[in-house]
């Protein structure tokens, strides 16, 4: 009896220092840090070594290191070709354990150019990887050009089977890309090369680039989305993305996408907080939401709400966007037909309108100022009209919750969710008793305020201010001060100078508490006709740098004779101009509507 507890005894000290079973509960027996070793193994951790010192095997892994005694293992295979350590216990089991190899090129299952169809200068990766982990790709910039190289890292991932989109190649040329294969901390385990050959933009009536200035160092990084119509209107618009260098690097094609060939997208593209665009389409009558590689996600089709699509479609919020729309079936006191002159907004989670606002109960439709067309831009939408009494163009939310828009023919507009109206930025002219009380008083550089009344009416400009005229897209800033695009059109309703014909990026101080305005920066006088854009065009506050983007968009006289558009950022505690770049329209009606400078990924992947 005592000879059979002994070896019991024995049996089960074995146990305890070699014993666990495998799920499929067979005879095998290992060390129990198998069980730290399988955790490891399911968070993506890698091997990097194994070394053996006084009778233990020690496991040294991305994370941490574990320690085995020798005699619990029967024998150690390392193969760093595959990426793989294979351990063999006593009882002849097997435990195989991703381990840091040399080499990842035979991880690249296959790479794809334009995966969607839509998206020439893009390309998808299939990597079949031994491990999950982190992947970064490197476009590597021409040889001489300043451009940074186009890095991106993506969020770790425990797949070990992964798809990866790379964007910001070049056209017709064979892009040198980098991938490299990185763990949950960004440490780099291996990286190879891939060759992208792309093709020649098919694309008719591109535009000519011309960099005047890049001063890469001061400049914003990312590349600058331009929202372009394509040769008009009519045609399928083209958002593309361009570098400091003046070369395309992303371009969405949808001529031969069934659901938004001949899409209207105006101002152009806004990324939503899920990385993908939302547009408007105006040829259409929708709203639209596209992921980075052109493909429809979703369709809204705002006839079915009510509503015909003008030009904006702002995202804020959750799921939520405002837009500028015209109400089929809207009209004045006496019955005549009006446009451009509501807002809703839309609820995208829903398919469904959550709010509208009516300018027409907000503002005075009866304001007429601006029907005489300056010589040489004569259209039916150019002259304000009866019909056309407002022309909301741009609009966006605002810290506070209230909703901002520009007015082509009546300013810059604040009014509150409920519809009460806050403060208008126009001339004094014309308005009637009841608005007078919004109508904000100028302050010069002192902070004294403007009394001529020529200058309140619109008739002539002080030294330290002057309002804006035919404005685009509304902007507020974190200090909470008003930017917008002065288009300029009939300053001081005058259409017949050519003298006054410029138009600007400039920026308000609003006090709303006692209703004044202050003129606190301004970019564009300078540049005088060169730069003067009668319609369309845009402004953005650049976070990063603190700069400002300035961007006529349409009948810019360019350096070589022609005409187009211009791009310009500048520093506005300087007026340094740290990037321009001309656009030239080739045969296309306009360079742009919009132009922004954004990350070329999403920024929060």
């Amino acid at each position: 009896m005592v000879k059979k507890q002994v070896i019991n005894l024995l049996s089960l000290l074995f146990l305890f220092f070699v014993g666990c079973t495998e799920e499929d509960d067979s005879a095998e027996f290992r060390p129990a840090e198998c069980d730290t070793i399988t955790q490891l193994i399911e968070e993506g951790v890698l091997l990097k070594d194994v070394q053996e010192n006084e009778g233990q095997y020690r496991f040294v892994f991305e994370t941490q290191t574990l320690a085995l005694p020798s005699h619990a293992i029967q024998s150690i295979e390392k193969d760093t070709e595959h990426w793989k350590t294979t351990l063999t216990f006593p009882d002849n089991s097997v435990l195989e354990i991703p381990t840091l190899g040399t080499s990842i090129e035979s991880f690249v299952a296959y790479a794809q150019v334009n995966p969607s169809g839509f998206c020439p200068l893009a390309a998808e990766v299939r990597l079949n990887l031994p491990q999950g982990g982190r992947i970064q790709t490197l476009v590597h910039t021409k040889e001489g050009h300043q451009t940074p190289d186009i890095e991106h890292s993506t969020a770790f991932s425990a797949q070990k089977t992964q798809f990866i989109t790379i964007l910001g190649l070049y056209a017709d040329y064979d892009n040198l890309v980098e991938i490299v294969y990185q763990d949950k901390e960004g440490n780099e385990r291996g990286r190879t090369t891939l060759h992208l050959k792309t093709e020649a933009l098919t694309l008719n009536n591109m535009p000519n680039f011309k960099v005047v200035k890049a001063s890469v160092d001061k400049m914003e990084p990312g590349l600058t989305l331009v929202n372009s119509s394509g040769k008009n209107e009519d045609d399928t618009s083209r958002p593309y993305m361009v570098d400091a260098d003046g070369e395309i690097r992303w371009i969405l094609d949808w001529r031969t996408s069934k659901e938004l060939v001949h899409i209207g997208a105006q101002c152009g593209l806004h990324r939503l907080p899920n990385g993908n665009y939302l547009t408007g389409d105006a040829n259409h009558n929708q709203l639209v939401e596209v992921d980075v590689l052109g493909n429809l996600v979703h369709q809204w089709d705002l006839t079915a709400t009510g509503y015909k699509y003008h030009h904006e479609a702002s995202p804020f919020g959750e799921n939520r966007c405002l837009v500028a729309v015209t109400k089929p079936g809207a009209v004045h006191a006496d019955g005549m037909p009006r446009i451009l002159d509501f807002i809703m907004e839309f609820d995208m989670a829903n398919g469904t309108v959550a709010r509208e606002w009516d300018l027409a109960q907000i503002l005075d439709t009866t304001r007429i100022t601006f029907s005489v067309v300056p010589e040489g831009y004569e259209s039916n939408t150019m002259a304000q009209s009866h019909n056309n009494w407002c022309h909301n163009n741009g609009v966006t939310a605002t810290a506070d919750g209230s909703v901002l828009c520009s007015c082509r023919w009546q300013g810059l507009v604040k009014f509150s969710q409920s519809g009460e109206l806050k403060w208008v930025i126009a001339p004094h002219n014309a308005w009637k008793d009841a608005y007078k009380k919004y109508l904000l008083t100028p302050l010069d550089k002192d902070g004294e305020p403007i009394t001529d009344p020529e200058v309140l009416n619109g008739t002539k400009a002080h030294p330290d201010f002057d309002w804006g005229w035919g404005v685009h897209c509304p902007v507020e800033l974190p200090n909470g001060h008003i930017m917008c695009f002065d288009n300029g059109f009939s300053r001081f309703y005058n259409v017949e100078s050519s003298a006054e014909r410029y138009s600007r990026a400039v920026e308000y101080e609003v006090d709303e508490k006692n209703m004044t305005i202050r003129q606190v920066w301004e970019y564009g006088r300078e540049r005088g006709s060169s730069c003067f854009s009668t319609q369309i065009s845009g402004v953005q506050y650049l976070p990063k740098t603190n700069n400002r983007l300035f961007c006529p968009g349409i009948n810019n006289r360019l350096s070589n004779g022609g005409y187009g558009g211009h791009i310009i950022e500048i520093n506005p505690e300087t007026n340094e101009v740290v990037f321009e770049l001309e656009v030239e329209v080739n045969t296309c009606i306009h360079a742009f509507h919009r132009a922004n400078r954004i990350s070329l990924y999403p920024e929060n992947e």
